[in-house]
């Protein structure tokens, strides 16, 4: 999908449309889309709420074609006649602002539920086609959409998720133990002493780190449990909540 228009009821992102143009609302919402694409000998195919004779013209004036379903009563509409059957829209779905305003809120959320989750699959299919040309994937190869999709969400997970434990279930989890149990039995404390000082070690998140240049760090701070040297401040936090730190 190139572009999108999430209607709101204003027209912040539609131009004003004089009440005597004939290209009407549906047709400054075609014209405002399809700016960077005309003259260029494309085919516009669109349903009966946007398809006008104005409309049709329009396109056909900047070299462009039209394709679509229509309305019998939309103004100017030529009158055909032959032996085809004609169809029509019931009447009720002409009245899609009134039907809204009839339904009960718990519905109208839910409809703005399937909004989001609809730009939200817009997205990942945009950003997989994008992936696939970035790669230059066979295309015998390439993985599916939904295995894309789910590789992240893992990624994604790992780096801003939060560690839930799962009680239900004996469903086995696949995050480490540091991770799992971060907050029960994973906490700081100091090296053993030696000569009468802190015995110093170096850091394991800054010498493993694969998310910025790596460096020795001497710390006199281990996880009791892990056994291992971290920085209090942030290595110990990371160390325990992200699976690649």
């Amino acid at each position: 999908m190139l572009d999108m228009i999430v209607y709101t009821g204003t027209n912040i992102d539609i131009p004003v449309v004089h009440k005597n143009d004939p290209i009407g609302m549906s047709g400054a919402i075609v014209k405002k889309m399809m700016a960077d694409y005309l003259g260029r000998g494309h085919i516009l195919y669109t349903d009966n709420w946007y398809t006008s004779p104005a409309l049709c013209q329009f396109l056909d004036d900047n070299k462009t074609g039209s394709c679509g379903t229509v309305r019998a009563n939309r103004k100017f509409m030529p009158k055909f006649n032959g032996n085809k059957t004609r169809v029509e829209n019931p009447s009720s779905s002409d009245t899609p602002d009134s039907e809204e305003e009839a339904r009960p809120h718990h519905e109208r959320s839910r409809k703005r539920r399937k909004t989001e989750l609809f730009i939200q699959n817009i997205t990942m299919l945009n950003a997989y086609n994008l992936w696939l040309v970035k790669k230059n994937i066979d295309p015998s190869k390439k993985p599916k959409l939904r295995e894309f999709v789910y590789n992240v969400a893992y990624q994604l997970l790992e780096d801003f998720g939060e560690p839930t434990t799962n009680i239900k279930g004996r469903r086995p989890n696949p995050m480490p133990d540091r991770i799992i149990d971060a907050y029960s039995r994973h906490y700081p404390v100091h090296t053993e002493m030696a000569n009468g000082k802190k015995k110093p070690r170096d850091c394991y998140v800054c010498k493993h780190t694969t998310r910025r240049q790596k460096k020795r760090t001497r710390v006199v701070i281990i996880c009791n449990e892990c056994n291992i040297g971290l920085c209090i401040v942030s290595c110990f936090r990371d160390y325990h909540t992200l699976k690649n730190f």
